[in-house]
């Protein structure tokens, strides 16, 4: 996999091909909606093992993590077929990355993928800027509103449901 070996920009769009094996698949032979966040994180963890910001997250201890996901599946991916992956980044500010990830077959995404991920160094996020700077990412950017909004609740949403499971406990 020659492409393991080249190095990539924090911001450069890479794509993997793939195909709908079996095992990725439910009853009725489409990928199962567990396998595409499977595919999100195997080509995150490709463009983290392709940039130097590894050598940045590793010599300081941290640990990169998911932060919020959202996918928006719009067609099935059958079995046996090829699909493209495609990883894209959003933008960055002090605290998150963003991505988009696309599958795409036969020129049509069949379904998308929102994320963002920041990395951790005992249990406490820390700043992302600083990696990134002594990467040479230096530009301060902002994640468009759009994708702002889709993760704007996220924090309300997980503390009313830690609310009423502490009520029914």
């Amino acid at each position: 996999m020659k492409d393991f070996q080249s190095e990539v920009n924090y911001n450069q769009t890479i794509k993997r091909t793939l195909r709908v094996g079996p095992f990725d698949c439910d009853g009725l032979r489409v990928m199962t909606a567990a396998k595409y966040p499977v595919y999100m994180d195997f080509i995150r963890c490709k463009l983290i093992a392709r940039f130097k910001l590894y050598r940045a997250i590793v010599k300081r201890k941290l640990a990169p993590s998911l932060g919020s996901q959202k996918l928006i599946y719009r067609k099935p991916l059958k079995v046996w077929s090829k699909f493209d992956v495609i990883l894209e980044f959003a933008e960055m500010d002090d605290k998150w990355v963003y991505h988009m990830h696309y599958f795409k077959q036969e020129k049509e995404i069949k379904a998308l993928g929102v994320v963002r991920t920041l990395v951790w160094k005992k249990s406490i996020p820390t700043a992302l800027s600083n990696s990134m700077e002594e990467v040479g990412a230096t530009e301060k950017t902002k994640a468009p509103n759009w994708v702002l909004k889709l993760f704007e609740d996220d924090k309300d949403i997980i503390a009313n449901a830690n609310k009423k499971f502490w009520l029914s406990a």
